[in-house]
């Protein structure tokens, strides 16, 4: 909650970000010194007297040489026998992806905040989330599909609701028993994005994926004072005692405050001994690591909390591996959930709720970020994600 309590980093935040920025560094490092055949230190000089023009980079050996596009395509085609046949980037990204034979090996995709109801993805804002319906019913149908020979679940996600995250959570402990299933981490996997992956057969990350962040976040903000600036005015009647309990116009009472962080602390205890379970692993050990700490893919190997570091071609691979199947160069992959075609999607957001035709209120709290968490939807979810540059 330091963004919303703090004015500037906190010690144990600072350590966090400090730890992780060495982590990047370190890779960025030892990516340039094996890419340029050079040391670490002079890396690390080299980085410090940048940026550079491009002369200096030539100098520097960062760049083998300097030309316009027409002398690169001549080059190119002088070294491929007088011939330069060029493709699209997009075919180039299809080629040798997908098979019509080979082993049959499930890619589920789990991508955006984690929410009850259906996976949903907004083409006009490029906003998505990972829906516990959607990639649950993913995970049944690839588990109880005989021709599936292992599961891929490529994750994406800063988390979401505990719930979605306990019940697609589920669905992959339910699929251990029967076929593989690999987790492929991919830029984020932190709080509910770990939560859905840490019962998984085995996990992947990439050195650079945003991951673990094993804690609880969740409260509201009270907007009394923004509404009385602008003039506007609510009033209720209600009963029960607790029946304010999720209003964004009246505080927690002591008593209100005790049972919201109680739940906060069961939730904590549940995610951290599931990981426990899935790391193999004592409660203590995964706590000593988690309290909301967020670590690179590279820190999680070490710690424990991932199996290897690679892109999804090692999470192929090692589907294959544990499905008992031979590394074939051709592995068809079967991509779930299927998406949507155009129409059948904008039927889909004919619902008001889609539209973002909100009341007044909850239309003023999304925009002030969200301003009711209520427990336990939106608990595990990243606070914030940092922006390396």
């Amino acid at each position: 909650m330091n963004m919303l309590t703090e004015k500037a980093m906190t010690p144990a935040h600072r350590e966090s970000m400090e730890s992780l920025l060495d982590s990047f560094y370190g890779q960025l490092r030892r990516g340039i010194a094996s890419g340029r055949k050079m040391s670490e230190e002079q890396v690390r000089s080299l980085v410090d007297r940048g940026p550079f023009l491009a002369p200096q980079a030539l100098e520097a050996k960062l760049v083998d040489a300097l030309g316009y596009r027409d002398e690169v395509e001549d080059h190119l085609k002088k070294e491929n026998g007088g011939r330069l046949p060029l493709i699209k980037v997009k075919r180039y990204l299809k080629s040798g992806r997908y098979y019509d034979h080979g082993a049959r090996l499930a890619l589920i995709y789990g991508v955006g905040g984690v929410s009850r109801g259906e996976s949903d993805y907004n083409p006009v804002s490029g906003s998505a989330s990972m829906g516990s319906d959607t990639v649950a019913a993913a995970i049944r149908k690839a588990r109880e599909d005989s021709s599936i020979k292992a599961i891929v679940f490529r994750v994406n996600s800063p988390g979401g609701s505990y719930i979605a995250s306990d019940i697609i959570w589920r669905e992959v402990m339910l699929t251990k028993g029967v076929k593989p299933i690999v987790v492929s981490m991919s830029d984020l996997a932190g709080s509910g994005g770990y939560f859905v992956a840490m019962g998984a057969d085995w996990i992947v990350a990439q050195p650079g994926t945003i991951t673990a962040s094993i804690g609880v976040l969740a409260g509201k903000l009270i907007t009394t004072a923004f509404w009385d600036k602008v003039g506007i005015t609510f009033d209720g009647i209600q009963r029960g005692r607790h029946a304010t309990f999720y209003s964004t116009g009246q505080r927690y009472t002591p008593e209100e405050k005790a049972i919201f962080e109680g739940w906060l602390g069961r939730i904590y205890k549940d995610f951290v001994g599931k990981a426990a379970q899935g790391r193999h692993k004592s409660f203590a050990e995964i706590d000593a690591v988690g309290q909301g700490r967020i670590w690179s893919g590279e820190e999680a190997l070490h710690l424990g909390l991932v199996d290897e570091v690679g892109g999804l071609p090692a999470a192929i691979k090692r589907a294959l591996e544990l499905a008992k199947l031979p590394p074939e160069p051709r592995v068809q992959l079967v991509v779930m959930p299927e998406g949507k075609g155009l129409l059948e999607d904008l039927m889909d957001r004919g619902d008001d709720t889609r539209t973002g035709l909100l009341s007044l209120q909850e239309g003023a709290a999304r925009l002030l970020g969200g301003a009711a968490l209520p427990a336990p939807e939106r608990v595990l979810e990243m606070p914030f994600v940092p922006d390396i540059r």
